[in-house]
């Protein structure tokens, strides 16, 4: 029997393909195997350490941008993929493919599909699907398949019932045999020492990277401490995990580090380092976390806030849900003129340390991790491949189109009715459970670090935006006033487009109203902010909502009423009339009177209606004198720009006039619609 096994890319897809073929194997002596990937990915040197022999094809993901060029190099690679493929296949002539996803597998598959139409493959196919959301390519190339293997039942909604199955998630068997005791031995760990295991997944990630180095300081002041942080090998013009990783530990300057600190690059045995741990730091994905429980240890689990459909974090919350993990998220932080998603030091020392130092948090947190995964996901998968094999349909699973399960939409707007509903259903933030709070917040962060320029009008950062200030996100005050006065501008493309800085002015204007306007004026940077942006910002509703914002100020000055009559010349009419109203809030003297005379007559009856607004703020704060200001109402003009039974300026003038009157001064005033 042939089998041609194809996936890749990362460890999700490549280890659950070689559990497959290594229980084949094991089953079937006389079994062939192909595996078909690419050649500078994960699996271009983990399938031959493991003996199977791998050809190599053309690929590329499938690209989410709003540019055609991307779109068409994608299919240009595809179509010579396919054509690689088709040779490989009338060459190895396999019984079964087996795909376990990832952009890697879909030349293969749609090589498989061409042949298949005009007779010259009849190779069955098995698809494994390893998410609950299933993978665009799994998506379209299920229809191919003769049976489909899921993890969650959630992911059948996605395929034709009739040819799904539940199977779990595979791992190889040296995980569900993997002994503690052993491991330690092996790995030459003293049996007294508490050994943190830190990983990224198959490929590493350089968040955990960074935030592991910038944590070290702290971990070295608990005594009995092993860290063992696999780095991954990912090496390119911006980032080289080894190499960078030592230079950042060496420039700690942490004496004897290597007594306790151990890099590794990459680790074949990684079920001895994950049974030897007392503590697991990780992402969340589905391998990573079924083999967790396979073990049996508690995590500290980093969510991918980039995975698709933010699996990870999914992932995530339902080990966090069960008691099996805690969860830490990345944060959205300012870098360079940039929004980054950064994961901080101290804060992850913090969280480790308080696991470590409760014995009886990590029993439970293990005890429930290993109630989680199934544990003969192996066999289930290998008899549903022996039947499609055989040709023989087998028995029908027995399941009911699923229902979604609750959590957030994935798209931007949905998700920011969504996280408004659950606030208003709670009855207010504070009421929010601690965890769903941070799961929200996260939910912004993660939608702040996008950085599509083309925002209007779905765009993530303006979610992401409204999101800091509708979760009372004070932790990203900052962020947003960098996002303020940032004025990098964009390339030339979108300049065309009507584009001026990054950060474009729809995004800063959202900053304004939905941060600032929620978050509060609550510093003196702020205002500073605020002032210039009103002065300088290329974007009338900028200035607008800046002069707007500036009336909240508590400790607004001389500086801050300078920048407000300066804004009176604008050539917006919307900033002159925000202007006009703030005026009356903050002037600290009665002086601002005559800054408000040109505007008596103005053909806009909207400056007239500012002025009004103005003057009677100004009487509230004692600012100005009910005397003062009963002789200058008789000189603004009241008219209506079209006919209607009442009008605003001429109501806001004669609720001025009573206010005024109930102060002592009653002026003769007709206040006349004309």
């Amino acid at each position: 029997m042939k089998y041609l096994l194809t996936g890749g890319g990362t460890g999700g897809h490549v280890y659950p393909a070689l559990a497959i073929a290594d229980e084949l194997g094991r089953r079937q002596a006389e079994a062939e195997f192909l595996y078909v990937g690419r050649s500078d990915k994960l699996e271009s040197w983990v399938v031959p350490n493991r003996g199977y022999p791998i050809r190599f094809v053309r690929s590329r993901p499938f690209p989410r941008s709003r540019s055609p060029w991307p779109l068409l190099a994608f299919g240009l690679v595809l179509i010579w993929g396919v054509l690689q493929s088709s040779l490989l296949l009338l060459r190895f002539r396999p019984d079964v493919i087996i795909g376990t996803g990832g952009y890697v597998s879909a030349p293969i598959l749609f090589a498989h599909g061409l042949l298949q139409k005009i007779g010259l493959s009849k190779a069955r196919v098995f698809l494994y699907e390893p998410n609950a959301h299933p993978g665009m390519l799994n998506q379209v190339v299920g229809r191919l398949a003769h049976r489909i293997g899921i993890a969650f039942e959630e992911a059948a909604r996605w395929f034709d019932m009739k040819r799904v199955s539940v199977v779990g998630y595979p791992v190889r068997r040296e995980f569900l045999e993997a002994d503690r005791a052993e491991a330690r031995r092996v790995l030459n760990v003293d049996p007294g020492r508490k050994v943190l295991l830190v990983f990224g997944g198959s490929g590493g990630a350089r968040v955990l990277n960074e935030a592991l180095v910038q944590a070290l300081p702290y971990l070295r002041e608990r005594g009995d401490l092993c860290v063992v942080h696999i780095t991954g090998k990912h090496q390119s013009s911006a980032y080289d995990a080894v190499a960078d990783t030592r230079a950042a530990v060496e420039a700690l300057g942490i004496p004897n580090v290597d007594r306790w600190y151990r890099p590794v690059e990459y680790m074949d045995n990684i079920h001895q380092a994950l049974a030897a741990a007392d503590l697991v730091l990780c992402r969340g994905g589905a391998g990573t976390l079924t083999e967790l429980g396979i073990v049996g240890r508690p995590a500290l689990i980093v969510p991918l806030p980039t995975a698709a459909e933010d699996h990870q974090a999914a992932n995530a919350r339902e080990m966090e849900k069960v008691g099996a993990a805690e969860v830490l998220y990345q944060r959205a932080r300012w870098e360079g003129g940039q929004i980054e998603s950064a994961l901080d030091g101290s804060a992850l020392a913090d969280r480790i340390l308080a696991l470590l130092g409760d014995e009886v948090r990590l029993e439970d947190m293990a005890s429930a991790a290993a109630a989680v995964p199934r544990r003969n996901s192996l066999s289930l998968i290998v008899e549903e491949i022996d039947q499609i094999a055989a040709e023989r349909r087998g028995s029908s699973p027995n399941l009911e189109f699923p229902l979604r399960q609750g959590g957030p939409p994935t798209e931007a707007n949905a998700l920011l009715r969504w996280v408004r509903a659950c606030v208003d259903q709670a009855g207010g933030i504070g009421a929010l459970p601690e965890r769903d709070l941070a799961y929200m917040r996260y939910q912004a962060d993660r939608l702040l670090v996008s950085r599509g320029w083309c925002e209007i009008p779905l765009g993530r950062r303006n979610v992401g935006i409204k999101l800091v200030g509708l979760l009372d996100y004070q932790a990203q005050r900052d962020l947003l006033i960098d996002l303020i006065s940032d004025r990098t501008p964009v390339a030339a493309l979108p300049r065309l487009m009507g584009g001026d800085y990054y950060h474009g002015g729809i995004l800063r204007r959202n900053a304004i109203e939905w941060g600032v306007r929620l978050l509060g004026v609550a510093d003196n940077r702020t205002r500073d902010v605020l002032q210039r942006a009103l002065v300088e910002d290329p974007y009338f509703e900028v200035r607008a909502a800046a002069a707007r914002m500036l009336g909240q100020c508590e400790d607004c000055n001389t500086t801050t009423e300078q920048a407000l009559i300066t804004a009176l010349d604008d050539a917006s009419p919307a900033v002159v009339v925000e202007a006009l109203g703030t005026l009356g809030t903050v002037a600290t003297s009665s002086h601002f009177l005559s800054y408000m005379k040109p505007f008596y007559q103005h053909v806009n009856w909207q400056f007239r209606q500012g002025v009004v607004s103005a003057l009677a703020k100004g009487i509230e704060r004692g600012v100005l004198a009910p005397d003062e200001v009963a002789h200058e109402i008789e000189h603004i003009l009241t008219s209506s720009p079209h006919f209607k039974p009442t009008f605003d300026l001429n109501e806001s003038l004669s609720a001025l006039a009573r206010q005024i009157e109930a102060e002592g001064e009653s002026p003769s005033r007709d206040t006349t619609i004309v």
